[in-house]
């Protein structure tokens, strides 16, 4: 079926490519090698092109050329002999055997050696030969980096291109003295190492970092959105281009391709382009450094001082109808290569672009490694979002790489419209005494609340009893790395935690720090289990969370749908957890029936969307539990996992208790000691590959058993 699909593509491809060549203007310049490969009827041992009416007119609306994906391209897969016949006859085989093009490929393959070549051939001169007639119009293209040359004659044509790949037949290892050659010298070494290294058998490189090459063409037109592909083009002809009506500029996903730092350094030579991007509304970008907003600072300090002013200019010119507009901007991203706290970047963002910015996300992850360990403090030196007023300000996210984020509680209470709340810091140890709370913060439209390291430590709980709107919780610390590469999380003793659970009195030295503003409620925080939260639908705790998490708790979630809960720690067993059947009861708000007698589903909690549990640590339950937790609790759970011992059952008990579930889909179960293949063959199970015909149609529950997958099958 498949190799019947591809055949229809390729001649579907082939049909459509003789109909494109027929509407080539000049028949007569259409190169032999496209005349063998796609020959209309002619009269025998002349292939050609026949000049019939075409069916339309591509050059009218066709707008982007990229043939050049990759080598082995399936619309050229039936074009063995054609490519073949064409080498021969054109002692084409003849110049790759003596270039020796593939000097490892024994003497049977070479023939496929020169296919691959003329292949190769055959995109240069396809891409060519269509676009040729319609370069005015062209937005996007790849060129081919062979035909550099012939491209830079026409680059004056290409007055609509807005982003340019340049095609290699292989990965180039650029040198960084390229930098230095004059535009000839660096052509000319371009295709030199394009077709020594290997060219015939790799996948095809797309890069756009040929700045030598984009300063000949035009610059963009009135560009909308700036990202990786265009990029470079942008800086290349930076001063010539208007931004005027840009709105989006994301460079997060190339801020690592300026390789050898061309773009930086072409960027740091020129006036900043931001201010001249007036209708700015989305930006991603790595930071350029503390002033890289002091512009937009500027004009907002000078729109402000003109609406304050009874008289003079500003009063001037709103009487004539002029208003002094800011860039509206709404969202920006930020990522930091620096181990800088960013504190002026995030300010100047927060006063310059106080009326319009409805996201802001800082982050360093995944420029410096591993996170820095850090250990909980209690000082904190620096404070970030004090002084902020967003209040348009939907998302926020501060994820920090190399220090503890301490962040002013103030500035959500001016944040009324935040609906996703993200903190995050490299803390992964602590000691319970050095934990001090935040104070509380009302936010009526949170739908999500991430926290992780110091700030899911600090956070007063009882803003939950303020979030009715939460869908998504999630409470976590950093993992840390043991020798052996294993991962694990910090967790106080349980003898330190029911000390501290029993412990009611304030810290000392946690009061309100009068020397940094950073107010603080001076008491840990306390866990209880009375939140409700009618939308939650997702739960995520990690570490000491996780341990304390009370099953009780989800009373009070009806729409739970999810739940993830992880307490791996560095003792071993030491923070195991065995739930009863009481931790699964309704407590004092046990329900009872009309006549005052207590029914079986009315002892338990109720999840009735629950569809999975995530259980890993050391977890184990007593008798009837998890049959009462799968069958009463959460009658619609389809996916399970459980860490270590599959919860203390035996597999032949889950493998009963799946089969009474009846949307149960898939469990995870790491079974100590871990089962045997025969073992589990044994209990029922099939693997993949031993699935009869029949078994395949039928219902079956996915076991993923110590990292392998079997199946059991149910007779309907």
């Amino acid at each position: 079926m498949h190799r019947r699909s591809n055949k229809s593509l390729e001649d579907s491809m082939a049909q459509l490519i003789r109909a494109l060549l027929q509407q080539v203007h000049h028949q007569d310049q259409i190169p032999g090698l496209l005349r063998t490969v796609y020959p209309s009827q002619g009269h025998e041992g002349e292939p050609q092109l026949a000049a019939e009416p075409s069916v339309f007119e591509y050059g009218s609306f066709i707008r982007k050329f990229m043939l050049h994906k990759r080598t082995e391209n399936p619309m050229f897969a039936t074009l063995g002999e054609a490519t073949l016949h064409y080498a021969v006859t054109h002692q084409l085989y003849e110049e790759c055997i003596a270039e020796g093009l593939f000097p490892n490929l024994p003497d049977d393959r070479r023939d496929e050696g020169v296919r691959c070549a003329v292949r190769m051939d055959l995109d240069r001169k396809l891409t060519w030969t269509l676009c040729q007639d319609h370069l005015e119009t062209i937005e996007e293209l790849a060129i081919p980096s062979l035909d550099i040359e012939r491209y830079i004659d026409h680059a004056h044509q290409f007055t609509s291109l807005s982003r340019v790949n340049f095609t290699l037949s292989n990965i180039l290892w650029l040198s960084r003295e390229v930098d230095t050659y004059s535009q000839g010298d660096w052509i000319q070494h371009l295709k030199e190492r394009d077709e020594q290294r290997d060219r015939l058998f790799g996948a095809m490189t797309a890069i756009d970092t040929h700045f030598d090459i984009l300063s000949h063409l035009p610059p963009l037109q009135n560009p909308r959105s700036i990202d990786s592909f265009n990029w470079r083009q942008l800086v290349a002809r930076l001063s010539d281009t208007n931004l005027s009506y840009v709105e989006s500029i994301d460079r997060i996903s190339g801020v690592n391709h300026d390789r050898g730092g061309r773009a930086s350094k072409l960027l740091s030579k020129q006036p900043p382009y931001l201010p001249r991007c007036r209708a700015l509304k989305r930006l991603a970008t790595k930071t350029l450094g503390p002033d890289m907003f002091q512009w937009a600072v500027l004009e907002k300090k000078q729109r402000d001082e003109g609406h304050h002013q009874e008289s003079g200019v500003g009063r001037h010119l709103s009487e004539r109808g002029y208003h002094y507009d800011l860039v509206p901007l709404q969202s920006i991203r930020l990522v930091n290569k620096a181990a800088s706290v960013l504190i002026q970047e995030m300010n100047d963002i927060a006063f310059a672009f106080s009326d319009t910015l409805e996201e802001l996300a800082v982050s360093d992850w995944g420029t410096q490694g591993r996170p820095v360990w850090t250990d909980l403090g209690d000082t904190p030196q620096v404070i970030h979002g004090r002084g902020w007023n967003l209040p348009r300000l939907r998302i926020l996210s501060l994820e920090v790489n190399n220090f503890q984020l301490h962040f002013d509680m103030d500035a959500l209470h001016r944040s009324s419209a935040l609906e996703s709340l993200c903190l995050q810091d490299s803390v992964m140890t602590y000691n319970l005494h050095d934990i001090w709370s935040w104070p509380s913060v009302h936010l009526p439209r949170l739908k999500k609340l991430e926290l992780t390291g110091s700030p899911a430590l600090r956070i007063n709980l009882e803003s939950l009893h303020h979030s009715p709107c939460l869908e998504e919780l999630t409470l976590s610390i950093l993992l840390i790395e043991r020798g052996d590469g294993a991962f694990y999380f910090h967790v106080p003793s349980p003898q330190d935690l029911e000390s501290e659970d029993s412990d009611d009195h304030e810290l000392s030295g946690a009061s309100v720090n009068v020397s940094h503003g950073y107010q603080s409620i001076g008491r840990r925080p306390r866990w209880t289990w009375d939140w409700y939260l009618p939308k939650l639908s997702k739960l995520h705790l990690d570490a000491v969370f996780a341990y304390r998490f009370d099953f009780q708790w989800l009373q009070h979630l009806p729409n739970l749908q999810h739940i993830r809960v992880n307490s791996i720690s560095s003792g071993d067993r030491l923070h195991e957890r065995c739930i009863t059947l009481k931790d699964l009861s309704r407590g004092k708000q046990e329900q009872q029936d009309e006549d005052g007698d207590h029914t079986v589903s009315d002892r338990y909690i109720r999840l009735p969307k629950l569809e999975s549990i995530d259980l890993d640590g050391y977890w184990s339950f007593d008798e009837d539990v998890m049959e009462t937790l799968c069958l009463i609790v959460s009658p619609n759970l389809r996916r399970v996992n459980l860490g270590y011992n599959g919860g203390g059952y035996t597999l032949q008990k889950w493998i009963t208790l799946s089969r009474k579930m009846p949307c149960i889909e898939r469990l995870v179960l790491n079974m100590n000691p871990p089962l045997t293949h025969d073992r589990i063959k044994e209990q029922g199970l099939v693997p993949p590959n031993e699935l009869k015909d029949e078994q395949r149609h039928k219902r079956r529950i996915e076991y993923v058993l110590d990292w392998d997958t079997y199946y059991d099958v149910l007779e309907l």
